[in-house]
């Protein structure tokens, strides 16, 4: 029985073991994995996943014996269960598999797949990033859903894209930026950073790097098509380092800054950039980097629509002691992004997700400053709800309100990594200030690596 086939045997309310039974693997052979390259009910700690599958290497190299390196995890579902992206079974089920992705046995899987024989959907693990790689497809075009799961599998590219962006500024987005390149430089990672806030062009000033003179308006409107075209490098040594450090930059565009008496206005921009200008433009960038960081301007406008639409993921600062910062991270999740997926999915992109907040704070906060923090959070949490959100888990992402956990800690970067001398000194503070190095090695290993 060939896939199309099985599909039109399939009973209208077919439930999940008759999907599992009747299509799931007729599915999985589709995408060019073989019997032997496949194990059900595949063991993953104390639960089980429906599927794992990997290429086999040899005649002795037999997944289905051995059962080592899994490649990619399928989730199977009946079709009673709404995959809608946004729909609590989506929530619950994707938030399931994403848990499966993440276990320690699961160290080797970089693809996971959400299908209910209606819908599929391909997910992406960069470390400890699990994000959607595809929109939800429907089978009613089953070739097209196949070609474009087999192309990402089987050409899979190296780089997740980070944009740090909060509506409000002055929360510390060009200082996350800077400083988690450097960390991942130092961890041997390979970084791009994106200046994207034309106006005020401080990551840049931050390096001792000038502005761009005309490069990103080139890209914009499509008369470059390479972002890696324009990059700088910066680099940073010294005597009691082993070894260089350093990342490349795309710098802010002075032909973008307000202050430019050409400057190219909103609406123009407005009609000759699309949802995904930018983030075509990435193509190449995302098999030659294993991170690009885009640090975005305040507002939704033009180019902080572009930094959003172009991601994998939102990273969102906020601050203890400024409630529109609180307000505005909510506001980005609840209301900014859904706006930016709906636009990419109709171009066949997934758009982005965001990642738990975090306090980034310029002080301390003493005790009753975070208990009149926590009380805002609520109010920011019971307002957005009327969006169809629960923002709970981005605020605080370890709380398991089902185990009865009352963990309303949130993931921070205390004050000493936010230092001002840096920007005097044209050094990111992690190349040489250990407790900076300290604190944000911390947070990329809270978010980004194990």
């Amino acid at each position: 029985m060939d896939l199309d086939t099985a599909l039109q045997n399939l009973p209208p309310n077919a439930d999940e073991a008759m999907v599992q039974q009747v299509f799931s693997k007729l599915f999985l052979q589709s995408l060019g994995y073989e019997s032997l390259e496949t194990r059900s009910e595949f063991s993953v700690g104390r639960r089980a996943v429906d599927w794992a599958v990997r290429k086999n290497t040899g005649a002795e190299d037999i997944f289905f014996h051995s059962q080592k390196e899994p490649y990619l995890y399928m989730e199977v579902k009946g079709r009673t269960e709404n995959l809608t992206e946004g729909h609590n079974h989506y929530l619950r089920h994707s938030g399931q598999l994403k848990q499966y992705l993440l276990a320690p046995q699961s160290n080797t899987v970089k693809w996971g797949i959400l299908m209910n024989s209606l819908n599929a959907q391909l997910f992406r693990k960069h470390g400890k990033v699990v994000h959607p790689s595809l929109p939800s497809l429907s089978f009613e075009d089953s070739a097209g859903l196949i070609k474009a799961t087999r192309a990402k599998i089987e050409h899979p590219q190296s780089g997740l894209v980070v944009t740090v962006y909060n509506n409000k500024g002055g929360v510390g987005k060009t200082t996350t930026v800077i400083n988690l390149a450097a960390i991942l430089s130092k961890l041997k990672k390979r970084v791009l950073v994106i200046d994207l806030d034309a106006n005020q062009g401080d990551l840049g000033a931050a390096l001792n790097m000038p502005k761009a003179e005309g490069e990103m308006v080139s890209i914009l409107f499509g008369e470059q098509e390479d972002i890696c075209d324009i990059k700088k490098t910066y680099k940073f040594s010294h005597p009691r380092l082993k070894n260089d450090y350093g990342f490349d930059v795309v710098l802010a565009d002075r032909e973008l800054s307000s202050a430019n008496d050409r400057v190219i206005n909103e609406t123009k921009l407005k009609q000759h950039v699309k949802p995904y200008t930018l983030l075509k433009a990435l193509e190449k960038a995302k098999h030659e980097y294993d991170y690009i960081l885009i640090d975005a301007p305040p507002g939704w406008r033009v180019f902080s629509q572009q930094a959003i639409c172009s991601a994998d993921v939102v990273l969102i600062p906020a601050r203890h002691d400024n409630l529109h910062s609180l307000q505005n991270a909510g506001m980005t999740i609840a209301r900014f992004l859904p706006v930016a997926q709906q636009a990419l999915r109709k171009y066949g992109y997934p758009g982005p997700i965001a990642l738990p907040i975090f306090l980034n704070n310029a002080h301390s906060p003493t005790d009753a400053q975070i208990d009149v923090m926590h009380k805002a959070i609520g109010k920011v949490i019971r307002a957005n709800s009327r969006y169809g959100i629960n923002l709970t888990p981005y605020f605080y992402p370890k709380k398991k309100p089902r185990a009865g956990s009352q963990d309303i800690s949130m993931i921070s970067v205390p004050y000493l990594a936010y230092i001002s001398q840096s920007d005097f000194m044209h050094v990111p503070g992690v190349f040489w200030h250990k407790t900076v190095h300290d604190q944000y090695l911390n947070l990329v290993k809270e978010y980004f690596v194990a």
